[in-house]
């Protein structure tokens, strides 16, 4: 392939001698852009003479993938000291490898790091506690788990965010104590006493190298556009400034639309600041609510009893019983009436009943949703419930995570048999609905982030197809593009035909074509992104 230069949007391409997929299944075998706009498919080049010419040279492309869930600007803060705990699974290994990164970092600098994991959380003690104070001073520090749903900081973190043995425990979240003495450790919802306070004083400066270092390796990858929740359980990181000075110095490699995490009807409010300022790189999508805790910690909202006696964890409630500002509904129809788009964190079926429910109410009461609602991860969904969300005519959406068939590890001990019939991924993509796919980077590793990762594990059904029915190749394609391009209240990605910007990626190989056993993390291989037809990644460089 030849010509992989940058141009203006205004100079006119055509694209050709190649197979150009413009959805999940149709093609063509040249396309005209200009302005950044697919204009035309099957021109003839040499009937536009002056356009620049970029040949393909037999080569493939798809419009630019989607990755609809995913936490690349959080990954700035997490990846930004260096402190990776993978492997660490109590508090002598995870002192040991936390010593030696805060001994470099500057004094008072705050300090996140995360990936450790641990046989019981709530066993976390004061006399752990007090080993990292010891190697961490007066410097807070925030250590997230694996799972991205529990937390450990030390002293100066809990005095920072005025967390006594006063504090209450936040509903959908726990602040673990030993004699009435909070120990550091915090679950779920509860991080965001120390999140949303610590997360501020981290700078741009600290954050941008890093989660630009992500942000290039999704371009390439292949991915054009990315949902970057910019916050997590434990609070928000939004930084749409810095994507914008990034976009405007020419250092932003992907589209980025950022959701802002929302944790009670209070804060809805303050969301409205980020409406309005869009760029054509940079885009305020809506709002992000979770429903529920983490699966694989057990922590699922179903409605039947789990292997420990309960029902998972929810922090958000069906009425008023802890307040009006932790109603989902309440907080649903305030979203409506703004206009603001809501994605969902719901693993059980309870926390995805406790959604439709209050959607239907909207819907039966006004004929229609304002917003578009995307369902996410969906581990216990019924059939009855997938019907239900077919009624909603492309209203309620869904994103889905296929590498978690992977990358989760054996949860009998928490849910049963009902473990090996979670993720009914398939069944989602043949009800007619759309559905996205996406990685959830930060909380499934880098090896299996990349699309044609994606589809070798979405083709095999993971580590048991003869339980989990596996997808198509058209339903990986269909999840990377049109999909994941429904979550976003946007007509200008997701497909190359006329009038869609011209995101494109292009691979050395044919996705349908290439044997499930050859596909890995980097086969086929990626020749370039593009997006608005300029280039943004090329491996020959």
């Amino acid at each position: 392939m030849d010509s992989l230069i940058e141009t203006p949007d205004i100079q006119e391409k055509i694209f050709y001698n190649g197979t150009i997929y413009t959805d999940g299944t149709n093609f063509t075998n040249s396309i005209r852009v200009n302005q950044g706009v697919v204009q035309e498919l099957g021109v003839d080049p040499d009937e536009i003479p002056d356009a620049i010419r970029i040949d393909l040279n037999g080569t493939f492309i798809y419009p630019g993938f989607y990755d609809s869930h995913v936490h690349l600007v959080e990954a700035g803060y997490g990846f930004s000291s260096g402190c990776f705990l993978y492997g660490a699974t109590d508090a002598d290994a995870i002192c040991a490898l936390v010593k030696p990164i805060a001994e470099k970092l500057p004094p008072g600098e705050p300090m996140f790091g995360g990936g450790f994991s641990l046989e019981n959380y709530n066993n976390w003690s004061l006399e752990d506690r007090h080993k990292l104070d010891q190697i961490t001073g007066d410097r807070p520090v925030f250590l997230g788990d694996q799972l991205g749903h529990n937390a450990i900081v030390n002293s100066a973190a809990l005095k920072l965010a005025n967390i006594t043995a006063q504090t209450k425990s936040p509903p959908g979240g726990l602040i673990i104590c030993e004699d009435g003495e909070p120990t550091g450790m915090l679950r779920e919802s509860a991080m965001t006493l120390v999140g949303n306070v610590l997360f501020d004083t981290f700078s741009d400066k600290t954050i941008e190298s890093v989660s630009k270092h992500f942000l290039d390796t999704w371009a390439s990858f292949g991915y054009t556009s990315i949902n970057d929740l910019s916050g997590f359980s434990g609070g928000r990181m939004l930084r749409p400034d810095m994507l914008r000075k990034m976009e405007k110095e020419g250092n932003l490699s992907v589209r980025v639309n950022y959701l802002y995490t929302l944790f009670s009807l209070d804060e809805i409010d303050d969301a409205l600041k980020y409406m309005g300022n869009d760029t054509p790189m940079v885009r305020f999508i809506g709002l992000k609510i979770f429903v529920d805790g983490a699966y694989a910690a057990g922590q699922a909202w179903t409605s039947w009893e789990n292997q420990e006696g309960n029902h998972g964890l929810s922090y958000v409630y069906r009425n008023d019983e802890y307040g009006s500002a932790y109603n989902l509904s309440r907080i649903i129809e305030r979203a409506e009436e703004l206009g603001l788009n809501v994605q969902y964190h719901v693993q059980g079926d309870e926390a995805i009943e406790a959604v439709l429910s209050s959607l239907e109410k909207i819907y039966a009461k006004n004929h229609t949703l304002n917003g578009t609602h995307t369902l996410i991860h969906l581990a216990f969904v019924t059939d009855d419930q997938i019907k239900r969300i077919a009624q909603f005519n492309g209203k309620v959406v869904m994103t889905v995570q296929p590498a978690f068939w992977h990358v989760e590890s054996d949860l009998t001990r928490y849910y049963g048999d009902r473990y090996y019939s979670a993720y009914p991924l398939k069944e989602l993509f043949d009800s007619g609905v759309p559905v996205g796919i996406s990685t959830d980077f930060g909380v499934s590793p880098l090896a299996v982030s990349s699309p044609t990762a994606i589809m070798n594990i979405s083709l095999r059904g993971g580590e048991n197809p003869t339980v989990i029915q596996p997808l198509t190749r058209e339903d990986v394609i269909r999840g990377l593009t049109s999909g994941s391009a429904a979550t976003a209240p946007f007509n200008d990605i997701g497909k190359l035909t006329e009038g869609y910007d011209a995101d494109m990626v292009v691979y050395d190989q044919d996705l349908y074509s290439v044997p499930t056993e050859s596909i890995t993390n980097k086969t086929p291989k990626v020749l370039a992104t593009y997006i608005r037809g300029n280039i943004v990644y090329d491996s020959n460089k």
